[in-house]
């Protein structure tokens, strides 16, 4: 597989940027309009098969097919947050559309987690991109897959399950960025890697990370917790307008 230029590979990368924002609206439309249950289900289907397919190709491509990539624990693990944050998300989907038997606290956890690391983490590594260990096509491609997935599969609770993020969502998405971080940090310290960046910043140009560590990570707190309350305002609005819609019927 032939080694890109970085300008080569951003170009590319927004390229594909471009088709997603396309699809993440027809996924809005789609979820809003469509009643039919059974066509949310294959719709649903065919999102977590692609997701899981270009996290395959992700793999063939780093072990097989870039030859300038080097496989190691430090990197291979899927510990930082986006990464959780789509595999909640894929999950909140399959359960939604199976309507399965669980604890309702479970299914809300796992989609406030997902929307918050979908609009906060992914959405800021789509403008932010790091380019560490992409040297090729498919390795640019499915970057940007793995952080635009993510916020697709956000969208389609939003509208076709009717997800909501409330006050305490934020509570829950705070606590288990806070919680996650201890073993990950602890399997940082014992393997040298950087999972979730805690022992060192990422290499982009970020206005999330102020300073050197372990400055950036206090940073960090007040900008996510100010983040998460701005992104549960559009559900307070929208919720403060439908009551008062009901009141004046």
């Amino acid at each position: 597989m032939k080694t890109l230029l970085p300008e080569q590979l951003l170009a590319y990368h927004n390229q594909l940027t471009a088709i997603m924002v396309i699809i993440w609206g027809m996924a809005v439309f789609a979820g809003y309009k469509i009643k039919n249950q059974q066509y949310k289900k294959r719709i649903s289907y065919i999102i977590i098969i692609f997701a899981l397919s270009q996290e395959i190709v992700d793999y063939i491509n780093r072990f097989l097919l870039d030859e300038l990539y080097h496989t190691s624990l430090r990197t291979e693990l899927p510990l930082h947050f986006c990464a959780i944050g789509f595999y909640f998300s894929l999950a909140g989907i399959f359960i939604a559309s199976n309507n399965k038997k669980i604890n309702p606290k479970i299914e809300q956890f796992l989609f406030d987690c997902a929307y918050v690391l979908g609009l906060a983490g992914a959405l800021q590594a789509m403008i932010a991109i790091d380019l560490t260990g992409i040297n090729n096509r498919i390795g640019i491609y499915v970057l940007n897959w793995q952080h635009s997935l993510l916020i697709l599969n956000v969208l389609w609770l939003i509208f076709a399950y009717n997800k909501r993020f409330t006050a305490k969502s934020i509570l829950n998405a705070f606590i288990f960025i806070n919680v996650i971080i201890y073993p990950v940090g602890l399997l940082n310290y014992f393997l040298g890697s950087n999972y979730m960046f805690v022992c060192q910043p990422p290499n982009v140009n970020s206005s999330f990370f102020i300073g050197e560590w372990p400055f950036y990570l206090f940073w960090l707190e007040l900008i996510y917790f100010i983040y998460i309350v701005i992104l549960w305002l559009p559900f307070k609005i929208a919720s403060f307008f439908q009551k008062n819609k009901s009141i004046s019927y």
